[in-house]
Parts: structure tokens; C-alpha cells; sequence
């Protein structure tokens, strides 16, 4: 089977880590095809593929699936019209809150997913298949005794709370200014970086702060359960240290003050990942989800 991944920006590297693991935990031939491998923010992404060469176009037209992440340029919607492929096309809708022109793409095929974080189920209500990170790929690093603590939040949006995308960007930094003036801590701000050099960074962290604004966990809440992270969020589900930006402060200190309570939430979320959200048996859902629509074409 031919999967040509297509992403028209790189989506915090949810299409490169997907393309990643289905070529290492598949048969499946794969290409991930962009439009553009970095935001004007300053952050890049690897990529495979670039949309317009030539190898791109061929991969897609020999493709038995092609599957879109949020957005359908016109140029590509009618090369797959002219190519029959309408009904061999899969879509997967990532953003919060939808914006530009999401509707082509939905209207233009039933087959549809959203990725799976709590806040996205439940604002597109179609099947859901997983984010994809590989705890083998990334492991943690061996930590110093006696190294001051170190606290890791990696905006990317500066967006006031409120905004549906805010990560409270100024309120966190004024929290983490505050805990770094009482406690000997080390805080690694994350921004307008290669993806690489971000996870290098987060590697290093013995806390990291995902969302602690709207409910929702993003790739940053999986990254630390990889790097052996105590992640905080405000999600109430498992193995996240539930926290919002009011008890944020609070819940901090008593991480920093509390070793033995530190160590057991860094071993609880990478064992969760490597049990639970392991791409071994989450590229099977993609997988199948693929051959359904390819059964269904036939």
C-alpha cells in the first residue's frame, strides 16, 4: 500500500512523526509531503517531501491513499479530481479553533478523523486516531544529583488567555519568574527554534509545562512523558499533574520541595508512554483505518 501524507504546514511535527513510524512499524510505503517546513515564528521542522517537485506529484499519483491533514490547497484538489482519487482520500483536522479554509477539505471527502487530544474529540465528534511520538526514539537523559532543578515551558503563541490557542504565555512567565526568585530552580524558556533543538532542550527538563489554560494536552505533554517529564496541564486525565495557571505557582513548589513526589511522576508518565502510547500498536488504527477506505473504494 502507497500513502502519500500531505500537511500543508508542518503541525508541530504530528505529520513527521506519523510518516516516521509507519515507515519503521509498517509494510506501508510512505512519503510526507509539505507545503512549508517552518512558521514565521522561527520554528522548523525536518521533511521528506516538498508539494510541486516532482517526486512529490508522482508519489501522490501513484498513491492508493492520500492522507490530508487540515487543509486542501486548490492545486492539490484538482490533481486528485483529475486522478479519481476523491474517494480514496483521508482527512485529519488538528487545529483549535478551526480556522481558514477547513470546510474544502471536509467537504471534500467522508472519510474523516481528528487527532487525539481531548479538546479536538470533542469539538470535530469523528473517529479519532492517535499523535504520534516513539518513546524509543526518544529517551530520557540521565539527570544530575544535586543539579538545581530544571522547569521547561515551551509556548507557541504568545495569544492572551482567552484566545482559544493561548497557552497564557505572560502569566506563565510571570509564575515561573516568581519560583525562580524563591527557589534555586533553572528555567528553560522553549521558543522560535528548530524542532530538533526544542526537543534537546525539553530533554533536559525535570518539569514541563504544556496547557495549563484550556483542558487540552498538545505533542508537548507527550514529548515530556518520553523525556521522563512530571508534565503539568490542565487535562484531567492520566498521567498529567492536573494544574492551572491559578494553582500553577502552588504546584510547582511543592514538586521542588518534594523529590520522592517528583521522581514517582517522572517514572509514572514514561511508563505510561511506553504502555499506552506506543506507535507499535498505534500505527495498526492508521493501518487499518487505511485499508478500510481502500475496501471501501473497491
Amino acid at each position: 500500500m502507497n500513502v502519500a501524507i500531505y500537511s500543508r504546514t508542518p503541525l508541530a511535527a504530528a505529520p513527521l512523526e506519523l510518516w516516521k513510524n509507519l515507515c519503521r512499524y509498517t509494510d506501508i510505503k510512505t512519503r510526507l509531503i509539505n507545503n512549508t517546513n517552518r512558521y514565521s515564528d522561527g520554528r522548523s521542522f525536518p521533511f521528506d517531501l516538498m508539494a510541486g517537485s516532482p517526486e512529490a506529484e508522482a508519489f501522490i499519483d501513484s498513491a492508493d491513499i492520500i492522507h490530508i491533514h487540515n487543509y486542501l490547497l486548490p492545486p492539490l484538489e484538482e490533481r486528485l479530481r483529475l486522478g479519481d482519487k476523491q474517494s480514496r482520500t483521508m482527512a485529519q483536522f488538528h487545529s483549535l479553533p478551526r480556522m481558514g479554509e477547513w470546510t474544502r477539505l471536509w467537504n471534500f471527502t467522508p472519510n474523516r478523523f481528528t487527532i487525539r487530544q481531548p479538546l479536538q474529540m470533542e469539538e470535530y465528534k469523528i473517529p479519532d486516531l492517535p499523535n504520534m511520538i516513539d518513546p524509543d526514539e526518544y529517551r530520557p537523559n540521565r539527570r544530575t544529583i544535586g543539579a538545581p532543578i530544571r522547569i521547561a515551558f515551551a509556548p507557541t503563541t504568545k495569544a492572551a488567555i482567552g484566545h482559544p490557542a493561548s497557552k497564557g504565555y505572560a502569566e506563565v512567565k510571570e509564575v515561573l519568574d516568581k519560583v525562580a526568585r524563591i527557589r534555586a530552580v533553572e528555567i528553560v524558556w522553549i521558543e522560535g527554534m528548530g524542532y530538533e533543538d526544542n526537543l534537546k532542550k525539553k530533554a533536559t527538563a525535570d518539569i514541563l509545562i504544556d496547557d495549563v489554560i484550556t483542558g487540552n494536552f498538545h505533542r508537548t505533554s507527550l514529548e515530556g512523558a518520553c523525556f521522563a517529564c512530571a508534565v503539568l496541564n490542565a487535562c484531567r486525565k492520566f498521567p498529567w499533574i492536573y494544574t492551572t495557571i491559578k494553582t500553577l505557582e502552588a504546584e510547582l513548589i511543592e514538586l521542588i520541595d518534594h523529590a520522592p513526589a517528583l521522581r514517582l511522576h517522572q517514572e509514572i508518565t514514561r511508563a505510561w508512554i511506553e504502555c499506552e502510547w506506543h506507535p507499535i500498536e498505534q500505527t495498526k488504527e492508521y493501518e487499518a483505518a487505511y485499508k478500510r477506505i481502500l475496501n471501501d473504494t473497491h
